[in-house]
């Protein structure tokens, strides 16, 4: 199982790369889609150029990405919800076993 700490530094940035992605293949604005991720248009334009975000990321993963930046997207997912959502991927890359001696509060609570 993944520490905390490797949650936070390698599968989030590598989550929110292929979301970013998604996104920006959808046609929504770089501007757009750091304000739904909740960060910069210079974070947004690092995954976009994969300079961040190099994590591995299973089949499954990269579907649930996807398909969170069509929703995104379209409007249908927002606020708080998209961290709802994300922390729900997180379940997924992680496997079964999740909140088993794992101290992450994001993943803990789903």
């Amino acid at each position: 199982m993944l520490p905390c700490a490797d949650v936070h530094w390698k599968l989030l940035p590598a989550i929110s790369r292929e979301i970013a992605v998604g996104m920006g293949k959808a046609g929504v604005p770089q501007n757009k889609i750091a304000s739904s991720l909740g960060t910069t248009s210079a974070a947004v334009s690092q995954y976009l150029s994969g300079k961040r975000g190099g994590g591995k990321l299973g089949t499954a993963t990269k579907e649930a990405c996807g398909l969170l930046a069509k929703k995104i997207a379209s409007g249908r997912v927002k606020g708080e919800r998209i961290n709802s959502e994300l922390a729900k991927i997180i379940v997924i890359a992680k496997g079964s076993k999740l909140g088993k001696g794992d101290p992450c509060a994001i993943c803990m609570s789903h």
